[in-house]
């Protein structure tokens, strides 16, 4: 007969042997310490293995950059000055081609595995010591992350301090021996901040480094907070259950009173409400005379009271804000509309349950309710509705007086995204590209076409990437390194 594991080790057998509580309890305890020293241990793998994918990481980028200026020698191809017009030399498609090898083998986005290939390439680099005790168990990859943000944005400052001492050897003015060299600068940085990575929580050292950083930036605050509103944008992030999070990246000044303006509002719109007491009329949803209109799905007016919390309202002035604001350099009056496609089943219009879904070109499912509603109200949206069995574009909304061409509007709703592995753009943020180039042959025709956001059209174009159909819609696309992707379309519909 064979002999049983002892599953759970000597602590396991002796607490279902001894009666003593005292005993019990001190089992228990050496239990827990065995099981903690064993996530430890554990950890340390982990972030050894983390320094493995790091090195490989970096290796595979050098790869790709071998391979791109190859390329590059063999054509003949001259080498662009970085920032020129044609900015596409070996290294910026190195930098391409990795992240999106990267991204499709290891099923994430292109903006993840960007951070990837840099943080890998700041740890074999930059910062050799970091790698060390990363692979060594001593930091973790929440330290080692913390160590290359912070270091990353001494890039400009050490290219600061070498134009420095550049002058001063130029110059004759200077001893150059009083200025510390960029790799100096970030040695020492790194030398003092990983004192703390191997004894605080990631999130404390990365405030710690944060200081080290300032004390050791030779740049002043005022040019480095200049240099940082270049970075200055907007974006759209699904999320579930039919919301979305709309993000600002502002100067400070400018997000603070932004929100503060909205929450004035938003807390007026309150008072409005208490004050109007139940009164028809009262607290209509307009405040002020200069912030445009202020409707609000639900806000206080017409005697109906408003019951939504503060951060709710906040929202609802957010959003009418933008919807129908006062613009810049446009006078008073209705602001811009946005225009999005809605894709609604016709059952979902009856109010029958049905297994199609509807869906907002970009987002993905949206609530049956708020279907009907935006497909019976809503002026800026685009309604597409499609047939309950076939799929089939049934009719396009009238909204719009300028009606896009219908086989560019098909492939909108057919494609709804970027087509390349893993892009979640909008369809109608991105270009229709010839999947057969137009000189070469290509037709302008549905199984000829595809959407292609603005980055993986150049990607297309300038790298070793390769597309075809394979029929249905579907994309076959095959890497420079050999391995293919297949992309389906968001909605099977006749071509016919």
């Amino acid at each position: 007969m064979r002999a049983r594991h002892n599953v759970g080790g000597h602590w396991f057998t002796s607490l279902m042997t001894t009666p003593d509580p005292l005993a019990l309890t001190n089992l228990a305890d050496g239990a827990t310490d065995q099981l903690l020293d064993a996530i430890l241990a554990t950890d340390r793998v982990v972030a050894s293995v983390h320094a493995m994918r790091a090195t490989a990481i970096n290796q595979l980028f050098e790869n790709v950059l071998h391979s791109e200026r190859l390329t590059d020698a063999a054509a003949g191809r001259p080498v662009p000055a970085p920032g020129s017009a044609d900015g596409w030399n070996a290294e910026t498609r190195a930098r391409r081609v990795a992240a999106s090898e990267l991204a499709c083998a290891m099923r994430i986005s292109e903006r993840q595995a960007t951070d990837l290939i840099e943080q890998s390439r700041a740890l074999a680099t930059r910062l050799p010591a970091t790698r060390e005790a990363l692979a060594d168990g001593r930091i973790s990859l929440g330290h080692a992350a913390a160590m290359v943000d912070e270091a990353a944005t001494m890039s400009t400052v050490v290219d600061e301090r070498d134009r420095m001492l550049a002058e001063a050897v130029d110059a004759g003015s200077g001893d150059a021996g009083d200025l510390p060299s960029s790799a100096e600068i970030v040695a020492e940085f790194e030398r003092q901040a990983l004192r703390h990575a191997e004894t605080t929580s990631p999130g404390r050292f990365r405030q710690r480094a944060r200081r080290l950083r300032e004390r050791l930036e030779p740049m002043t605050r005022e040019r480095r907070c200049a240099e940082r509103v270049a970075d200055r944008g907007v974006w759209v992030e699904p999320a579930r259950d039919g919301m979305a999070y709309l993000t600002a990246y502002l100067p400070a000044a400018d997000a603070w009173a932004a929100y503060n303006r909205i929450s004035d509002i938003a807390n007026q719109l309150g008072r409005t409400d208490q004050s109007a007491d139940g009164v028809a009329g009262a607290g209509s949803g307009d405040v002020g005379g200069d912030v445009g209109v202020v409707r609000g799905d639900g806000a206080a007016g017409d005697g109906v009271s408003d019951d939504r919390t503060l951060p709710q309202r906040r929202a609802d002035v957010f959003r009418d804000l933008l919807f129908d604001g006062v613009m810049p350099a446009h006078g008073t009056g209705t602001g811009i509309r946005p225009t999005v496609l809605v894709t609604v089943p016709v059952l979902t219009l009856l109010g029958h349950d049905t297994a199609e879904v509807a869906s907002i070109e970009g987002h993905g499912p949206i609530s049956d309710a708020e279907a009907r509603r935006l497909a019976a109200t809503a002026p800026s949206f685009i309604r597409v509705l499609t047939h309950p069995e076939t799929g089939a574009t049934l009719s396009v909304g009238r909204d719009r007086y300028v009606v896009p061409r219908d086989l560019r509007m098909w492939l909108r709703v057919r494609d709804e995204y970027c087509r390349f592995p893993g892009c979640g753009r909008a369809a109608s943020h991105s270009d229709v590209d010839h999947t057969r180039d137009w000189q070469h042959g290509g037709t302008t025709s549905a199984d000829n076409l595809a959407h292609l956001c603005p980055s993986h059209h150049r990607l297309k174009h300038h790298t070793r990437w390769r597309v075809q159909h394979d029929g249905g819609g579907t994309l076959l696309w095959t890497a420079p390194s050999g391995r293919t992707y297949r992309t389906e379309p968001a909605h099977a519909l006749p071509s016919g």
